[in-house]
């Protein structure tokens, strides 16, 4: 009850995206856990469809590099405004065209305009949130987010039987009207004597914002945290995008409608809505580097598990209920690492940013997703296509934590001595 107490305090802005994050989460999370299956029956081999998944991330990149910038520069909104419609345009590409190189543009316009997205948005939840509250202002948009995600794939599953336009449809139609919101709802948050200042004509300029690589090479903290990063983002984006094929590979004795992916999408959704809320609260009063090692380590063990145990099941020709049941227990291990880790990331890149280049430290931290999302899908299509996923997530979970390892060193690199005793004072305790 306290976590729900300390979130009435939070700023218009960050929950009018709770609600936009909700309606949005259900439109993407009633396509995603079908989006690799739908590309698996369009194209000719599974790296193909690793190929169509590669190139958003690889388009995001040109995003990234002025996404942050922009939103430092314009301010928050006119750029979540422009991301968010042209990905809604997108959406209905899909409906329209149906060949490998038509998916090849769109996933690369897809990838452009969720770049420019997120570091303006991030960016706005630190504008309009003290520090020591941003880790649960960013979990508290990954409940909406997942209120979405626990409903979205139980009703992607049932109108996929009947035409999967539908679905493109409608998730346009959601991105469309979380753009009006932000447009009409939402206030620009980037403080005015920085948007003033960015404004003036070069010749009076106060200062050039630089580019989110120029930053990563000036901040050795923030490039160790994205290329430690790289793996945790290798590892969200093959469990969400192509961990369907993996058991659709392994689980050789169940029909294709008995797909355990769409379940497990909704238990995780499910999960976070119930307990993001207050463990957000519990790790906002730890060290970042505590909490980030336990996430990676659940994390990691997690993707172990979904690496072998469907191997085992079709060994032993396991019944699907039971399957189901076992395949919820793993998810429900890696789920509450994943609610560790996420929040705390953005948490981290928020208090080491200053406050004029939130936008621009956001983009850049985005190139660990960007790097693991474009790796990710090349290197798993090709093992798929050989049936070694169970290889591919057990790297991937070893990799994991190994991150949490070196996500406690950086931590301490940037903690001051006088806070790093208070936290050990706080936290012997409780």
């Amino acid at each position: 009850m306290n976590s729900f107490k300390q979130l009435r305090g939070m700023d218009r802005n960050v929950w009018i995206r709770f609600v936009g994050e909700a309606i949005n989460g259900i439109a993407f999370m009633m396509l995603m856990p079908f989006f690799a299956l739908y590309l698996k029956d369009k194209v000719d081999s599974l790296l193909l469809v690793g190929i169509v998944m590669a190139v958003a991330p690889i388009a995001s990149v040109f995003g990234t590099m002025i996404g942050g910038k922009l939103a430092d520069i314009y301010g928050r909104k006119p750029v979540m405004v422009t991301s968010m419609a042209g990905n809604g345009f997108v959406m209905l590409g899909f409906v329209f065209f149906d060949t490998f190189y038509a998916f090849i543009i769109l996933s690369a316009f897809m990838g452009f305009f969720n770049s420019l997205f997120h570091p303006a948005a991030s960016a706005m939840v630190a504008d309009v949130t003290a520090p020591d509250k941003r880790t649960e202002a960013f979990g508290l948009l990954r409940l909406g987010h997942n209120i979405g995600a626990a409903i979205g794939p139980l009703i992607g599953a049932s109108i996929i039987v009947i035409s999967k336009s539908v679905i493109f449809l409608i998730a346009a139609g959601t991105v469309f009207v979380y753009s009006l919101v932000v447009l009409l709802f939402i206030y620009e948050s980037l403080p005015k004597k920085d948007k003033k200042d960015s404004l003036l004509d070069s010749n009076n300029q106060a200062e050039k914002l630089p580019s989110p690589f120029k930053v990563l090479i000036q901040d050795k903290v923030l490039l160790v945290f994205v290329l430690t990063g790289v793996v945790i983002s290798m590892s969200f984006s093959q469990t969400e995008g192509m961990l369907p094929l993996h058991f659709d590979n392994e689980l050789k004795h169940l029909p294709p409608e008995r797909n355990p992916f769409p379940y497990l999408m909704a238990f995780n959704g499910l999960l976070v809505v119930l307990f993001q809320l207050p463990i957000s609260s519990w790790a906002a009063k730890k060290k970042i580097g505590f909490v980030m090692i336990i996430g990676a380590f659940l994390f990691g063990l997690g993707q172990i598990a979904i690496a072998w145990f469907p191997y085992m099941f079709y060994a032993q020709r396991t019944e699907f209920y039971l399957i189901l049941i076992v395949m919820l227990i793993v998810y429900g291990i890696y789920t509450l690492g994943e609610m560790l880790i996420s929040p705390v990331q953005m948490t981290f890149i928020s208090n080491i940013a200053p406050d004029h280049l939130r936008g621009t430290y956001m983009g850049a931290s985005g190139l660990q997703w960007i790097l693991g999302g474009a790796i990710g899908p090349l290197i798993s299509g090709y093992l798929l296509d050989k049936s070694l996923g169970n290889m591919m997530f057990t790297g991937l979970g070893i990799g994991c934590m190994i991150a949490g390892v070196i996500y406690v060193a950086i931590d301490r690199m940037v903690t001051p001595p006088s806070e790093k005793q208070v936290l050990i004072e706080k936290e012997s305790s409780l």
